[in-house]
C-alpha cells in the first residue's frame, strides 16, 4: 500500500509540472511559458513569432530574422470541424504564450497548407513549431500593425536603393575614368554620352520610341542584350534610366 501510495503521489506531482493544452482537433500544445488572460476569440488576430524545424534541427523558417511577425486571424467556430492540422492550435493560444507544437510534414502540407507533399520530404518527418504570442488584437489593431510593417519595409527598401545607387555610381565613374570618357551628368544622377545629336523632337515619357539598342557589361564589354532591327517601346514601360535618357535624345540621335 505504501509503495502504491508513493507511486500515485509521484504521478500527481509529474502531472502538475507538465503544462500542456489540447487544440480542438486534439493536437497537443506544449506550454513553455504561460500567457495571461483568455484565449483568442474568433475574429481576433494573433501576432506571433514563429520558428519551425524538422527532426534533424534544420530550420525551415524563422520570422525573427525578418523582424516581421506572423499575424493569423482566428476563424469562426464553424471552421473547427474542417481543421485537421496545426491551424487548430491557434484557437488555444493567448497573449504571452510560448508554446511548441509537433506535426508531421504530411499533416502540414496536406491539412494546413493544402498542398501536395514535395517528393524530397518524407511524410513522417516530424516538424516542431515554436510559437511566441506577442499580442492578441482586433481588426483595428491588425490594420495598425500592417501599416507600421509596410512603412518599415518601404524605409528598408529606400535605404537599400540609396546604398545600391552609391555602389553603382562608384562603379560607373570608375569605368568612365579608366576609359578616359567624359560624360554628362543628368540631375537624376544618370551619366550619358551623346555620340551623335539628332535634329528632331525629343520624346516625352508618354511617347513611343523606335530604337536600335545594345547593352554591354561594364567589366568586359560583353553584350547581354541587343536589337536586330529597330524596336518600338512605350517609353513609360521602360526602366527609369531609359525613361530619363531617351528624353535627352532628339530624334536621330
Amino acid at each position: 500500500m505504501k509503495i502504491s501510495y508513493l507511486f500515485l503521489a509521484a504521478v500527481v506531482v509529474l502531472s502538475a509540472c507538465s503544462k500542456s493544452r489540447k487544440a480542438p482537433n486534439g493536437l497537443e500544445i506544449n506550454v513553455v511559458k504561460e500567457g495571461a488572460g483568455e484565449v483568442a476569440k474568433p475574429g481576433e488576430f494573433l501576432v506571433m513569432s514563429m520558428l519551425y524545424k524538422d527532426d534533424k534541427d534544420s530550420i525551415w523558417n524563422d520570422t525573427r530574422k525578418s523582424n516581421i511577425p506572423v499575424i493569423i486571424m482566428v476563424p469562426d467556430t464553424s471552421a473547427i470541424k474542417s481543421e485537421k492540422g496545426i491551424e487548430s492550435c491557434f484557437r488555444a493560444l493567448k497573449k504571452g504564450d510560448s508554446v511548441t507544437v509537433k506535426v508531421t510534414a504530411k499533416s502540414l502540407f496536406e491539412n494546413t497548407w493544402q498542398q501536395q507533399l514535395p517528393p524530397n520530404v518524407k511524410p513522417e518527418t516530424m516538424l516542431t513549431f515554436v510559437l511566441g504570442v506577442n499580442d492578441v488584437t482586433d481588426r483595428a489593431g491588425f490594420e495598425k500593425i500592417r501599416e507600421e510593417q509596410q512603412a518599415k519595409l518601404a524605409e528598408k527598401d529606400q535605404a537599400m536603393r540609396v546604398a545600391q545607387l552609391g555602389i553603382d555610381t562608384t562603379a560607373i565613374d570608375t569605368y568612365l575614368a579608366s576609359k578616359k570618357i567624359t560624360a554628362q551628368t543628368d540631375p537624376s544622377g544618370l551619366r550619358y554620352v551623346i555620340t551623335k545629336l539628332g535634329k528632331g523632337a525629343k520624346p516625352l515619357v508618354s511617347s513611343t520610341v523606335k530604337v536600335n539598342y545594345k547593352g554591354m557589361l561594364l567589366e568586359n564589354g560583353t553584350p547581354f542584350d541587343q536589337s536586330n532591327a529597330p524596336v518600338e517601346f512605350p517609353l513609360s514601360n521602360l526602366i527609369q534610366g531609359w525613361q530619363i535618357g531617351f528624353q535627352l535624345l532628339p530624334k536621330g540621335s
